[in-house]
């Protein structure tokens, strides 16, 4: 599938092909401003989770909640949009763990049909058949976070997803430098198997306090013993990190400016999902 989506008053058009994108300039002289219409959107479905993350950034807890009408909403939002204002992805997440809701096999199927790709972040916990089933046919892939305490997890939901040839992704939370050894040791394990290595800086909201983290510590270690940052993507927050560090090789813009995070309880759009400053009701 080949989408495209221009929006010359942002200095901005892009070429989506099977989970690529390729940004474009009207004006080379000029940055990509931000898209009144994103590109990529963070998705909340519910604030349900049986994780138990003491570090859990959302707060979720076995107390949250599925949200409902969550295929209504669907419809009445992203299906009012052109295609052109359509984002090429969304990455269900963002609030709970998405598996667990009753209606995501459906939820996967609804952004498919309307041309959107969907993907989703998951503890691995909860990957049933109904939910495999769904993830072959609908999803553009999924990431799998390796929270150390939910190892047997997500080292179980990681080889079925290979399995099945589905493209999968680890997420790692950089915070210490156990974090930082962790991830280390998983790059040497899984290169060359998974397609993305997605590294999320610790962020001290929710039930993540403040700790001291060993950022320098990591970019160190991949200074020395990663030639090819090929398979490694940073979270948007990792930016000024990013920007000071010139010898890394990575494709860089503002933080945000493509990207935004709808909650589908409320329908409000937010910057991020670390960032709940609200932008505007859509519903």
């Amino acid at each position: 599938m080949i989408k495209t989506r221009s929006f010359p008053e942002h200095n901005y058009k892009a070429i989506f092909c099977n989970g690529k994108t390729m940004r474009l300039q009207y004006d080379t002289a000029k940055d990509i401003g931000e898209l009144d219409y994103p590109e990529f959107m963070d998705i909340a479905v519910n604030s349900l989770c049986f994780g138990s993350c003491p570090y859990c950034y959302v707060s979720a807890t076995h107390g949250g909640k599925n949200y409902v009408r969550v295929l209504d909403k669907i419809d009445s939002y992203f299906g009012s949009l052109t295609e052109n204002q359509r984002p090429f992805q969304v990455a269900i997440g963002g609030a709970g763990e998405p598996t667990l809701h009753p209606k995501f096999p459906q939820i996967l199927q609804k952004f498919y049909e309307l041309g959107i790709m969907p993907n989703y972040t998951t503890n691995g916990m909860h990957l049933s058949s109904k939910v495999m089933t769904a993830t072959r046919n609908y999803s553009g892939g999924v990431a799998v976070t390796c929270h150390p305490h939910l190892e047997k997890h997500w080292r179980r939901a990681t080889e079925l997803l290979l399995e099945n040839g589905i493209r999968t992704n680890l997420h790692i939370i950089i915070s210490d430098e156990r974090s930082a050894d962790i991830f280390l040791d998983l790059h040497d394990e899984f290169s060359g198997r998974i397609d993305y290595f997605v590294l999320l800086p610790y962020q001290p909201v929710g039930r993540a306090g403040p700790i001291k983290t060993a950022f320098d510590y990591l970019f160190d270690w991949i200074q020395v013993w990663i030639s090819d940052y090929s398979d490694i993507a940073f979270g948007a927050l990792f930016h000024e990190e990013l920007k000071s560090r010139p010898w890394l090789d990575v494709s860089l813009y503002e933080p945000e400016i493509m990207s935004k995070y709808l909650d589908m309880d409320e329908m409000i759009l937010y910057p991020s999902s670390f960032d709940l400053t609200p932008i505007r009701k859509v519903l």
